[in-house]
C-alpha cells in the first residue's frame, strides 16, 4: 500500500508540473536512445558510500553500505548498522560469500541463489551495471516508442527480458525503469538526484529498487549515496575468520 502511495503522489506531482513547465519537447526515438547511451559509463573501478533501507513483508531495516567494484571482477560490500560492521559480501563472477560479523558464521554459494533472493535473473554483470546505476540498453528495431505524461516511454526486449525506460523529455534523464523477466516476474527501479562527475557525466545519487519478494508482495531497496568515485583503484580484502562457522 505504502508503494501505490507514493506513486500516486509521484503521478499527482507529474501532473501539477506540466501544468506549470513549457509543452514538451519534441523528441525523436533517435534521440531518446542515444540519452540512454550516453547516460550509460564505461567504468572500470567503482567505489560508493551509501545510506540505505529496506522494506520487506518481513523485516524493515536500514544502515550504511561502503561498496567497492572492479569490472567484471569482483564486487566487494561492507554493511555498517550503528556505526559497527554488520556484514561483508564478496560476489565475484560465479559465486558469493557473506560474512556475519555479529554471529561469527559465513555463508556461500552459486551466484544463481541471488536470483533466488531478488526474483529476477541476473548474472554477475548484470549485477555490477546495477550497482553502478547503468542500465540494460535496447539494442534491437522492435521498439515500441510512445509519450507519457512528462516521459518518452521505450518498450523493447533483449534476451527474452522486457525492459521499458522511462526518460524525462524536458532534461533526458531516465527516471524510471521496468524489467520483466522470463517468467513474468517485475522489478522496478526509480533514479534521482542527478549530480554530475567530472569526466563522466551525470550519476544517479539516489536509486530505489522494487521487486517481487513472494508471489503476493514486493520489496523494496533505497540507496542514498553521499560519495562515488570512478576509476579510483581501491584495495578489496576479503577473508574468513577460522573461528567462522559455515551455515549453508
Amino acid at each position: 500500500m505504502r508503494l501505490i502511495a507514493i506513486l500516486m503522489i509521484l503521478t499527482f506531482m507529474a501532473c501539477k508540473t506540466t501544468k506549470r513547465l513549457a509543452p514538451l519537447p519534441e523528441r525523436s526515438q533517435e534521440e531518446i536512445i542515444h540519452a540512454l547511451k550516453k547516460r550509460n559509463i564505461d567504468f572500470q573501478w567503482f567505489s560508493g558510500k551509501v545510506s540505505t533501507s529496506m522494506e520487506s513483508p518481513d523485516e524493515n531495516v536500514s544502515g550504511s553500505m561502503t561498496i567497492r567494484m572492479k569490472k567484471d571482477s569482483v564486487l566487494w560490500v561492507a554493511v555498517k548498522k550503528f556505526g559497527w560492521e554488520a556484514a561483508r559480501l564478496l560476489v565475484e563472477k560465479d559465486q558469493y560469500t557473506i560474512l556475519y560479523r555479529l554471529e561469527s558464521a559465513y555463508e556461500s554459494g552459486n551466484i544463481s541463489q541471488i536470483n533466488d533472493i531478488i526474483s529476477v535473473t541476473a548474472n554477475f554483470e548484470d549485477i555490477q551495471q546495477l550497482m553502478f546505476g547503468n542500465v540494460i540498453l535496447p539494442e534491437n528495431e522492435e521498439i515500441n516508442f510512445r509519450k507519457d505524461s512528462v516521459y518518452y516511454v521505450i518498450l523493447t526486449k533483449v534476451d527474452g527480458i522486457i525492459l521499458e525506460y522511462f526518460v524525462n523529455g524536458y532534461n533526458l534523464k531516465l527516471e524510471k525503469m521496468n524489467i520483466t523477466d522470463k517468467m513474468n516476474r517485475t522489478a522496478n527501479a526509480l533514479y534521482t538526484d542527478y549530480r554530475k562527475i567530472d569526466g563522466f557525466g551525470d550519476v544517479a545519487y539516489e536509486r530505489t529498487f522494487v521487486f517481487p519478494y513472494s508471489n503476493t508482495a514486493n520489496a523494496t531497496i533505497n540507496m542514498k549515496f553521499s560519495e562515488i568515485e570512478i576509476d579510483v583503484p581501491k584495495e578489496i580484502k576479503f577473508s574468513i575468520p577460522k573461528s567462522y562457522e559455515k551455515i549453508n
